[in-house]
């Protein structure tokens, strides 16, 4: 299943598809105290002054200031720009200068999946067993939250019958005397029998936690389609942000002179990547309004997108 992990490793892929980036690795394994790191290659770049990103998807990302330089050991300050120090193991890349670091990537990711627009929503579905003596029973979704039911079905009458729509309203303010949850559920109809109630909601992707290993599907109940949206928002967010400072050499591949660096080049592959994103909100919006159509409730979402600006 795709992780949080996963879409870093993507929004990477988006944002140094144009870039040459030096590249080292630890020689020898580091706790997250230590200040001396092992350099596996000696890459010039990393000397006094200079900034590293170390880790991979799997163990973390952390940020690093280079303090000096000796050879194969480089003296280093740990957890800058907000990262957390993290003992990573021999061999563990080390990007030289990125122009995003692991981290910043990391947190960007993160704001994208926390400020997905609300035409796009987690489902799920939960069954609550309703008697007739009472229309309104306790229903627990504070796990999940609530935006709006899809369906609702009731359990057949009869063994020849099927699963039939059920008239039921859900209330998020409850009184948490009588509905412990604080959520509550009425069927709006008259009960012949106890009946099985099997509701299919919408409700806002739960991003409580989003670790590396957190998964988007299971986790986040993100619908697997939408796997790749939180890198397309994460890189244009950061292209965005950045699209004011000049496009440095490392895009051009060190070949072309400043002179023919036009600074209008970061600009528009922010731009095209804000499309993309924009495009495929919309593509999944759409989606879900051809599966469930219109809400339960009568009303109807906006299949168009809310960029991340």
């Amino acid at each position: 299943m795709p992780t949080i992990g996963d879409s870093v490793t993507r929004a990477k892929r988006l944002l140094h598809s144009n870039t040459r980036t030096e590249f080292d690795a630890l020689d020898a394994e580091i706790l997250a105290a230590a200040t001396t790191i092992n350099l596996k290659y000696q890459t010039d770049g990393i000397r006094a002054g200079s900034y590293i990103s170390v880790g991979d998807a799997t163990q973390g990302y952390e940020t690093m200031y280079v303090h000096s330089r000796n050879g194969e050991y480089a003296t280093v300050m740990r957890a800058v720009d907000g990262s957390t120090a993290v003992a990573f193991t021999i061999g563990t890349l080390i990007e030289v200068e990125p122009r995003f670091t692991g981290h910043q990537i990391l947190e960007a990711v993160r704001d994208a999946v926390r400020s997905l627009p609300p035409n796009l929503y987690g489902i799920s579905t939960l069954e609550t067993t309703v008697a007739t003596t009472g229309s309104a029973v306790n229903f627990d979704i504070s796990s999940t939250g609530y935006l709006h039911v899809l369906q609702a079905l009731r359990s057949p009458r009869s063994q020849r019958d099927r699963w039939i729509k059920a008239n039921v309203k859900i209330y998020s303010d409850s009184n948490t005397t009588d509905f412990a949850s604080g959520y509550s559920l009425v069927v709006q109809e008259g009960l012949e029998k106890d009946v099985t109630i099997r509701v299919t909601y919408a409700h806002p992707f739960v991003d409580g936690t989003l670790d590396l290993d957190t998964d988007l599907v299971t986790t986040v109940k993100m619908q697997s389609q939408m796997q790749d949206i939180p890198a397309l928002g994460a890189a244009a967010s950061l292209m965005l942000a950045d699209e004011s400072t000049r496009l440095d050499l490392h895009a051009a591949g060190d070949s072309r002179g400043d002179a023919a660096l036009n600074a209008g080049d970061r600009t528009q592959y922010s731009r095209n990547l804000q499309f993309q994103f924009d495009r495929r909100v919309s593509q999944e919006a759409r989606r879900l309004m051809a599966l469930y159509g219109v809400r339960a409730d009568g009303a109807t979402s906006s299949v168009f997108p809310t960029t991340i600006r």
